[in-house]
């Protein structure tokens, strides 16, 4: 009874009350034989399929890198967001993984770890409120560099290089923007290594996989949002 209520009830909030909606009107259209239903249809199908877990799954390999060694002589951990709310200063749930993920790299081999992330528009760097999580989570403050200018991955890499050289590093970041990360670095730097943190969808093959859920339609456009970067960054950097 629970998975038929779980299952009933995917399809009247969002987005799947989006596929029912359109799915409605293609059949009223299509029962009616025009060619309006077509549109309809397409509609329904795109939002039930983009926000299945199955697909999400699916495409989410074309993003996917296999961790390397961790063979680095500094951690840079790149900035994922963070949230600003009527002045309460919030780190973002992509960047908590990813400093989580480096603080591991940390206690296996203490090194200097490199937060990097600045500004886009206004408010507060999140390489500083990436440094004091670190500190909460016990890493001293001297093995800490903060990097505050960058505003997107290739500056990451630019000012990193500027602050350290070239050396051998370890990158730490979501698993969908990796390759990214790789091409931009790799720019700059000879050794680059890399372990991913923050996977992009939570897929355990049960029947909440194959119905519409917002996480699975946000991690979609996540990750469509990673296909446009790539076309960017091979063709204008």
């Amino acid at each position: 009874m629970f998975e038929l209520l779980k299952i009933i009830s995917s399809f009247t909030v969002f987005p799947g009350v989006f596929v029912t909606i359109f799915g409605l009107f293609g059949g009223y259209y299509l029962f009616k034989k025009e060619k309006s239903s077509i549109l309809f249809l397409t509609l329904s199908a795109f939002f039930c399929i983009a926000s299945s877990g199955w697909f999400v799954y699916l495409i989410s390999k074309t993003l996917y890198l296999p961790d390397s060694e961790d063979k680095g002589g500094y951690i840079v951990i790149l900035g994922g967001g963070i949230d600003e709310y009527s002045d309460n200063v919030e780190i973002g749930k992509h960047t908590l993984r990813r400093l989580y993920k480096g603080y591991q790299l940390y206690k296996y081999k203490p090194r200097k770890i490199v937060v990097t992330g600045g500004v886009v528009s206004k408010g507060t760097a999140e390489a500083h409120v990436m440094k004091k999580v670190l500190v909460d989570f016990g890493i001293p403050e001297y093995d800490i560099i903060i990097e505050n200018k960058a505003r997107n991955t290739f500056e990451n890499a630019q000012y990193t290089r500027q602050l350290l050289g070239d050396v051998p590093l370890t990158l730490v970041t979501s698993t969908t923007h990796m390759i990214r990360s790789v091409i931009s670095f790799k720019k700059f730097f000879k050794d680059v290594y890399h372990v991913q943190a923050d996977v992009p969808i939570d897929f355990r093959n049960s029947f909440t996989d194959y119905i519409p859920t917002y996480t699975s339609l946000h991690a979609f456009f996540n990750i469509f949002y990673e296909w446009v970067g790539l076309v960017q960054y091979t063709l204008l950097k």
